[in-house]
């Protein structure tokens, strides 16, 4: 009996563990496609500018985040301020490598896997780009001493991707994966809070909290194996960012719910003139 309980005991651990992997292959957008657009302050005395940003994307994709990201981006935006509202409208390109890490079908559970079939995708680099549109509106109000709270705003965004990671994507065989997104056009569609702070010599400090989704629909998806799990991929974003005279530095957490994650790193520099 004692050698039947020391046996059990023994077993826990393999049934709370898994060794099953899963593959997903999802868009590079995912996630990352809305970061920080600087807008002035209400208290300031321009009511619009213009900049231009430039920022660096590192993240993880993939079950067990084992796919490497790396993105830069170039934007060009205009904010402009209106009663109780402010909006922003940009357009952005970026180029990236995504970084594949080895997969063998064999790892699946076997419930899932026809055995005559195994596929293996081995570890490579692929490039990528996209370019396209973004732009978001909010109701703002005026805190002490210059800053601001933006109550709530909504943020859009709208990309066309290209390159060999999405032709490598939409080429894979069904069977070789869990969830492949097969389209190279994205859109977003979220929610966003904004509080602002400013110094007596006239800088600023805040902190931006989103969250969004997609707006693809399932048809852009092939899921043959646990086709049950997909659902809209939702994102969520929070950003540090310091504005000094013309420039605003950013720091921004991403997170998406079909595995994806990164960290933005980035500078929106205001390129107009400030008026008297």
């Amino acid at each position: 009996m004692k050698k039947n309980n020391l046996l059990f005991l023994s077993a826990i651990p393999l049934l709370f563990s898994s060794c099953v992997t899963y593959s997903y292959f999802q868009s590079t957008t995912n996630a990352n496609s809305n970061p920080y657009h600087a807008i002035p302050l209400k208290s300031d005395s321009a009511k619009g500018a213009s900049y231009v940003s430039g920022l660096f994307t590192v993240g993880r994709a993939n079950d067990s985040w084992r796919d490497a990201v790396g993105t830069f981006h170039l934007n060009a935006h205009r904010s402009n301020n209106f009663g109780n509202f402010q909006s922003y409208y940009g357009a952005t390109v970026a180029l990236g490598d995504y970084s594949i890490a080895d997969f063998n079908t064999r790892d699946r559970p076997y419930r899932y896997d026809d055995t005559s079939s195994y596929y293996h995708i081995k570890g490579m680099n692929k490039f990528f780009g996209y370019y396209g549109f973004n732009g978001g509106i909010d109701v703002v109000l005026p805190t002490k001493h210059g800053g601001e709270w933006r109550i709530i705003g909504i943020e859009t965004s709208v990309q066309k991707e290209f390159g060999n990671y999405y032709s490598f994507r939409k080429n894979l065989r069904d069977s070789s994966a869990d969830v492949i997104f097969r389209n190279n056009v994205t859109g977003t569609f979220g929610f966003f809070t904004e509080i602002i702070g400013k110094t007596r010599r006239g800088k600023e400090f805040g902190y931006k909290m989103s969250y969004g989704f997609m707006l693809n629909s399932q048809s852009d998806y092939t899921h043959i194996y646990e086709a049950d799990i997909l659902h809209t991929p939702a994102y969520f974003s929070h950003t540090l960012h310091w504005t000094t005279d013309r420039t605003t530095f950013f720091a921004q957490f991403n997170i998406g719910t079909r595995y994806a994650g990164s960290m933005q790193f980035g500078v929106n520099y205001k390129i107009s003139k400030k008026r008297n």
